[in-house]
């Protein structure tokens, strides 16, 4: 049990972190990064319920829906703690950081992003 709960969590950071490392700051994800962020959404979902896996958006629809809701260059994809971390510009213009609940399909949060 203890080396699946270590391979599946090492598999998720290498899977956020590629996706990551090919990703710079500002730049919208391609699709290669869309992919890794829908496999590290699994992993994550895995490690946190198990056999139990509720369903849930999957990365690619997250953005979707952001992306319909008028946010444009969505960057920096996490996948951490239960929820979905990105970088967009919101319609106004301005930079923002959405937290958005995959199991629900609700925004938890929106932030400036002033870094």
């Amino acid at each position: 049990m203890t080396f699946k709960l270590f391979a599946a969590t090492s598999t998720s950071i290498a899977l956020m972190a590629s996706a990551a490392a090919a990703q710079s700051d500002d730049e919208a994800m391609t699709d290669e990064q869309m992919t890794a962020a829908d496999e590290a959404a699994e992993v994550m979902f895995v490690e946190v319920y198990g056999e139990a896996v509720p369903d849930y958006v999957t990365a690619s629809d997250a953005i979707g829906r952001m992306e319909a809701m008028g946010y444009t260059n969505i960057h920096n994809f996490d996948v951490e703690w239960g929820v979905y971390e990105v970088e967009a510009y919101a319609p106004d213009g301005n930079e923002v950081e959405i937290e958005f609940d995959p199991v629900s399909g609700a925004i938890l949060e929106i932030e400036d992003n002033w870094l």
